[in-house]
């Protein structure tokens, strides 16, 4: 008996330290818990440097604390009315399919239209294999790529410089006369044999297009692809060379279609742009090989026009470039991201809306591109945030915290851009993403930057 009430009192003992061990670890981790979810203090900023590119036009880098992180921030600040400036559109190489590093991109443009591109950052997402860039990219009011992307957002540029985000669809005609008009179905590029397709001069010098351009490109991807695995922006899908190869055929195959069509060749009449007529004179007709004509483009009517009478050369014809939203502005320049940031004021990005599910993409602090602008849109913000360096105890940004930095500087509308390993600003010909080496960087397709203009 005595034993038996020995035993009892040792597990009464032995049960009565487990529940006090298992109540103060409970609470322990309740007050760690605590600690940790500590409200974040405010949102505020410390600059670091602050420079004066042009009248008017400023560099800033801060770092932002925000939701409990230190985000690397990078911002091209340029008051549209106070400075002799304006957004220009950057196409590497002048051409829909190639690709270039922003620094080079930016001096081929110094140098060709001698500008003073006081900045620039990336813009366009692009597709792996083809190069073509996502959603449309217009420059000096010819259309380099005119499809949109699922409900992706686009930010396009009217004649005076003022930005619109919005989910632009654009669709284009071609009037040969009053009875006659015809849906364009692409711009510089061919899908199938059937309907009509304008390119102009960033399809390259000649339709169809000679192929030695995607040759270097494609050698120039294998090439980078021994030194490190190349990533789709888009999609982050590891570089596949047969994948590769298959696009390459298909390319060829629609040159093979389009050297058959019928075509056109045209010469503005006056300035191109969106949401106004462009009166062209017919100055070649035929098919084969067309040389691209200067301040003009071509027309190729697919193999479904062959009963067509197409005009004769000294004729004049219209083309009308519209879109679905803002379709009273005269819009010359504009290029696509994806998700819309900040509307109206309010932080929230729409990544799901406009059909982007990815919770990398979404959630993961990454470094990140973005332009938005004042609610007076007179000012235009291009801002980078650096990628996570826990030397510097500095993070990239998810999408929410990206929403909140651009309203924070200023942005009433903001929207994101290619970001990721593409992400980069280029000042004075320098990537200032990476003091280290300040030449390196990823080949893009478009990048947007701000120039100086003569208003004399």
């Amino acid at each position: 008996m005595k034993q038996y009430n020995s035993d009892r009192f040792r597990y009464f003992i032995f049960f009565f330290l487990i529940t006090f061990f298992l109540a103060n670890f409970q609470y322990l981790e309740a007050k760690k818990k605590k600690k940790v979810s500590r409200k974040c203090p405010p949102i505020s900023h410390t600059f670091i440097q602050d420079t004066i590119l042009g009248e008017g036009i400023y560099f800033q880098r801060a770092i932002i604390n925000y939701n409990c992180n230190r985000h690397d921030t990078y911002i091209i600040k340029a008051h549209l009315k106070e400075c002799n400036c304006s957004p220009m559109v950057l196409k590497a190489r002048d051409n829909i399919t190639a690709l270039d590093k922003l620094q080079n991109i930016v001096q081929y443009y110094d140098s060709l239209y001698q500008d003073i591109i006081y900045g620039a950052v990336n813009a366009n997402f692009w597709r792996a294999y083809t190069n073509f860039p996502i959603g449309p990219v217009i420059i000096n009011g010819e259309i380099v790529q005119i499809h949109s992307y699922k409900e992706w957002s686009s930010i396009l540029f009217n004649a005076l410089g003022v930005p619109f985000i919005d989910n632009f669809k654009i669709s284009g005609e071609i009037i040969l006369n009053k009875k006659n008009k015809y849906q364009i179905q692409d711009i510089n590029r061919r899908t199938d044999s059937t309907g009509i397709v304008v390119y102009n001069k960033y399809s390259g010098s000649q339709i169809p297009a000679f192929s030695l351009q995607k040759i270097e490109e494609m050698i120039a991807q294998i090439r980078d692809n021994s030194e490190e695995v190349i990533y789709n922006d888009s999609t982050e899908a590891e570089f596949n060379l047969e994948v590769m190869k298959e696009e390459f055929i298909k390319t060829e195959l629609m040159s093979s279609i389009e050297f058959a069509t019928p075509k056109i060749s045209i010469k503005y009449l006056n300035e191109p742009s969106i949401n106004s007529v462009i009166n062209c004179l017919v100055i070649e007709t035929g098919s084969k090989v067309m040389n691209m004509p200067e301040n003009g483009c071509i027309i190729s009517f697919g193999q479904d026009f062959g009963a067509l009478k197409l005009p004769d050369v000294g004729d004049t014809i219209k083309l009308k470039f519209s879109t679905n939203v803002h379709n009273k502005q005269i819009f010359t320049d504009g290029v696509c991201g994806t998700p819309r940031l900040v509307r109206n004021g309010i932080a929230e990005h729409e990544a799901i809306k406009e059909g982007s599910k990815g919770k990398r993409f979404i959630h993961k602090n990454l470094p990140r591109t973005a332009i938005g602008y004042n609610r007076k849109k007179d000012i235009l913000y291009l801002v980078a945030v650096k990628q996570t360096n826990s030397s510097e105890k500095t993070d990239g940004a998810n999408l929410a915290s990206l929403a909140r930095i651009m309203k924070y500087i200023g942005c009433y509308d903001a929207m994101n851009l290619d970001g990721g390993g593409s992400t980069i600003m280029v000042i004075d010909g320098k990537n200032v993403l990476n003091r280290d080496n300040p030449y390196s960087s990823r080949r893009i397709s478009v990048g947007i930057g701000i120039k100086s203009i003569d208003k004399n």
